[in-house]
């Protein structure tokens, strides 16, 4: 997960440089969405539609950041795993951290390694350590 959204974007310089508080999301907030297509930094969604099979899922806990390369990186320390698919496939080219279940500002985005095309019964899952987020 390499995208920092404009939104955490602009927290964070405001936090770091003008001295104004940003509140973090809790852990227990945090979701990974599905999504279609490129989400953009702003969070234009392109999110898989929810109901039926499909609801962002918990991240739970991340690692202590540690240094890679010339980045800082942090990943999920337990499995992400969604529900299996149902009514229709679907294909998935990126990966987000929302700070919400539903709505809610967008923080990370990534692509996937390669897009992924769930069938119905499918089950899609992240191992842990495969959500890395990283900061440059």
């Amino acid at each position: 997960m390499s995208g920092l959204s404009t939104y955490s974007q602009t927290n964070l310089l405001n936090a770091l440089l003008r001295g104004t508080n940003f509140t973090a999301p809790t852990v227990s907030a945090l979701r990974l969405a599905l999504c279609t297509a490129d989400p953009t930094q702003a969070g234009s969604l392109n999110e898989v539609a929810s109901g039926g099979w499909y609801t962002r899922m918990p991240t739970g806990t991340f690692t202590a950041p540690s240094p890679a390369g010339s980045a800082s990186q942090s990943s999920n320390v337990a499995a992400v795993t969604f529900p299996a698919v149902t009514g229709a496939a679907v294909t998935i080219t990126f990966v987000a951290i929302y700070d919400a279940s539903t709505a809610g500002n967008m923080l990370f985005s990534a692509p996937m390694t390669s897009p992924k095309t769930l069938q119905i019964g499918d089950v899609l899952s992240f191992a842990p350590g495969t959500l890395v987020a990283s900061m440059d």
